[in-house]
């Protein structure tokens, strides 16, 4: 009986000993089998219109748009999603707000809405929107699961120039060169958010000039400008072509010119079309005195003084002497005006004076000691 109960003993705890042992290899390969069954996160995102349009002059009332945007949880399990977006710098609101929990298989609308700033200049932004799944049945997801989608935002174009000049516009016309244009200017400055191509209608001031035989030209006719920048608007008047100038009604002043002075207006256009125009000067009132003479400057000069005044319009002085021109030179040959050479010139006569009476004095003392010496 002893050695059977013994025998027993031994059976009953090999197989409790199979029994733990097997269902722990039960466990152990369970294990990776309850892993691979877990859910997989999902998300799809779309969104319309595909592209924006917005104005950033003040007071725009096309400064902001929404855009919708469906975002859906095809899995089987509850999912929580996050949205996140940028716009390039310019501000963006999700209306809704940015967190949301999708039952399973369902999908939800939001609103997202994008702005320009005041003046953003004309460009091309682009508005990225993310969703993104942050947890699945209240747990982090064993995968990470995004869609993102880009629309193209376009800030659009928009003109603002103001146009000024000193008054009266000056001009002097030469009888001795009626090919010649006197010149002067007015500045345009672009207030607007791109660089823009501006144009002056010279047509009304033309029309005036030619009743009394004079002609306007602008050398170029769209000037670039750029953004938050200014430049002038050159303008020649001269006398027309195989025309003879009447100046019977001209004023005459005391140094025997004549002077005509006008009124009239100048149209101003931009190059874009169909831009929205914020605070333009499409048209500046503007009066002019013309002199007409028999001749301002050297004729050999003139050319030179001409492309000067052109390029350097902030260097004209009309109190000066061919206006501040240094290649000016007088109609009677005296030479250039530029005070420092004048003050050279002068001086060079008195080194050759002196050595003169030097000279003079030198020979002088030698006749007086050759008389002395004969003398004694």
């Amino acid at each position: 009986m002893t050695n059977d109960g013994t025998r027993n003993q031994k059976v009953n705890s090999m197989i409790i000993s199979l029994v733990i042992t097997s269902l722990w290899i039960l466990m152990l390969s369970a294990t990776p089998s309850v892993q691979a069954q877990a859910p997989t996160a999902q998300v799809s995102l779309e969104c319309s219109p595909g592209d924006v349009h917005l104005n950033s002059y003040p007071g725009a009332e096309n400064s902001s748009k929404n855009v919708t945007c469906i975002m859906e949880n095809p899995t089987s399990q509850e999912e929580k999603i996050e949205l996140t977006g940028t716009a390039d710098g310019l501000p963006l609101e999700f209306v809704e707000g940015q967190i949301f929990v999708t039952p399973s298989g369902e999908s939800r609308e939001v609103n997202v809405t994008v702005s320009s700033t005041e003046g953003a200049h004309n460009s091309v932004r682009t508005l990225s929107i993310t969703a993104e799944v942050t947890e699945m049945n209240g747990v982090p997801p064993a995968n990470a699961a995004t869609d993102s989608v880009n629309i193209l935002v376009t800030i659009n174009p928009f003109d603002s120039y103001v146009a000024a000049y000193d008054s009266p516009l000056s001009f002097t016309v030469v009888l001795s060169n009626q090919s010649q244009n006197s010149w002067d200017y007015i500045r345009v400055t672009n207030n607007g958010n791109y660089d823009a191509s501006i144009s002056a209608n010279l047509e009304a001031l033309s029309d005036v000039l030619g009743t009394h035989n004079l002609s306007i030209i602008n050398p170029v006719v769209w000037n670039v400008i750029a953004v938050d920048g200014n430049s002038p608007i050159q303008l020649g008047v001269g006398i027309t072509e195989d025309a003879i100038l009447n100046t019977s009604s001209w004023e005459t002043l005391q140094n025997g010119s004549k002077r005509l002075n006008l009124s009239s207006s100048i149209g101003f256009e931009s190059q874009l079309e169909n831009s929205t125009c914020y605070q333009c000067t499409q048209m500046l009132d503007v009066t002019l005195e013309i002199f007409v003479v028999e001749s301002l400057i050297d004729e050999e000069t003139s050319d030179a003084c001409v492309e000067w005044e052109y390029w350097n319009p902030e260097l004209v002085d009309d109190s000066q002497p061919g206006n501040g021109c240094p290649h000016y030179v007088d109609s009677s040959g005296g030479g250039e005006t530029n005070d420092e050479e004048t003050v050279v010139n002068e001086s060079s006569e008195v080194p050759f004076v002196g050595f003169l009476a030097t000279l003079s004095v030198f020979m002088l003392a030698v006749v007086i000691i050759n008389n002395e010496q004969e003398v004694l």
